[in-house]
């Protein structure tokens, strides 16, 4: 493991200060050296790395419903829907549109059943954008495009405020598999992101005997301090498709839900939720040039698989889909608490504008 020579935050962070010192004394070593979000410095390992100990704090789970499900109309404000976010505030979802740099409103009844739009939000940019992650912040809203990869705070016209800066090495992001998601810390302190699959760096892709290892990011919003941990996803479920992280959801400074998403043809989509827990200083890779078999990742416990989840009425499927209730879900937020006091994790559904997928939004009932 790579030591900072001098302070260090307790959560295993570099502050901006330690790290300007660290460089300017140029301090190097492999115990001891200054240790930048694009260091080329690789954690040693000597062998496979026994599996994390799971968090012990009180966990998101529980037995997992269905609490309501809804296809939304044919209209273009439903088309390539990808990451969202709840506004506790005033009662709305908020999402982006992947191709089409629109942010789309989205108001609920008042049981969550049943949805409408509201006015689409242009994005005032001169440069080409692949929306797939949204959080709110006072006044506006930050974004994470894929195209680039870029994360862009805007106001809310639309006009943008500031473009924040990534650590150098994610821009080894592999083309169509960057970006594809953005989640904000409860507090507001911490925005978290990583990438659908592994950096060119940071070994394969999915197949059907290996996840693929990515960097999940958090960093706090005024760019002083930045960390990341290694994530591991589950192999590529058939012998042919893709497989990767389509989201996540914040749900303390520490603890993140992962939506692990993927497709194979002639079998159709999967879609998991984990919950993991960025508290284990040994998952830390912000030192590391590289992920390697021997780098230690986070432990990962299921919070739900879609396929086994039931719900009633819905439509038959338009392709081949493991349960009725599956599509290419890629858009995950916290929702608010139900009536009967259970949690609400809600997806949406990117239809990549084809006639044989849903634009649908699926309300899960929690613990």
């Amino acid at each position: 493991m790579v030591r900072l020579a001098g302070k260090k935050r307790a959560d295993g962070t570099i502050g901006r200060r330690a790290l300007v010192r660290c460089l300017a004394a140029g301090t190097v070593g492999l115990l001891t050296a200054c240790a930048p979000s694009n260091a080329a410095v690789i954690a040693s390992g000597t062998g496979p790395v026994a599996p994390r100990r799971a968090p012990t704090s009180k966990p998101f789970g529980g037995p997992v419903e269905v609490h309501s499900w809804f296809d939304l109309p044919d209209d273009p404000r439903s088309r390539e829907l990808s990451g969202i976010a709840w506004d506790a505030a005033t009662s709305m979802l908020w999402a982006v549109q992947d191709e089409s740099a629109h942010i789309v409103p989205l108001a609920p009844d008042h049981e969550l059943r049943t949805w409408r739009f509201g006015p689409a939000i242009t994005l005032a940019t001169n440069f080409p954008l692949d929306l797939e992650g949204i959080v709110l912040v006072p006044g506006g809203f930050i974004v994470a495009s894929e195209k680039g990869p870029r994360i862009l705070e805007v106001d809310r016209q639309g006009k943008l405020r500031r473009d924040i800066p990534l650590p150098a090495h994610f821009a080894k992001a592999r083309q169509n598999k960057s970006l594809e998601s953005l989640s904000l810390s409860p507090g507001g302190r911490y925005l978290f992101t990583t990438t659908e699959e592994s950096l060119t760096t940071d070994g394969a892709r999915s197949t059907p005997a290996m996840g693929t290892r990515v960097r999940v990011l958090r960093m706090s919003r005024d760019g002083s301090e930045a960390t990341e941990h290694a994530y591991r996803t589950d192999p590529l479920p058939h012998e042919t498709g893709d497989y990767g992280v389509a989201d996540l959801a914040a749900l303390s400074d520490d603890e993140v839900l992962v939506l692990e998403r993927g497709w194979s043809r002639g079998w159709g989509n999967t879609a998991r939720v984990y919950s993991v827990s960025l508290a284990d200083p040994a998952t830390s890779c912000i030192a590391s040039a590289e992920l390697t078999e021997e780098t230690p990742v986070m432990a990962k416990r299921l919070v739900v698989d879609l396929a086994t989840v039931s719900a009633r009425g819905l439509p038959a499927t338009r392709q081949k889909q493991a349960a009725p209730i599956l599509d290419n879900f890629e858009g995950m937020a916290i929702g608010p608490v139900l009536p009967d006091g259970r949690r609400s994790l809600v997806l949406v559904s990117d239809d990549n504008g084809r006639t044989d997928q849903f634009a649908r939004i699926v309300v899960l009932a929690v613990g």
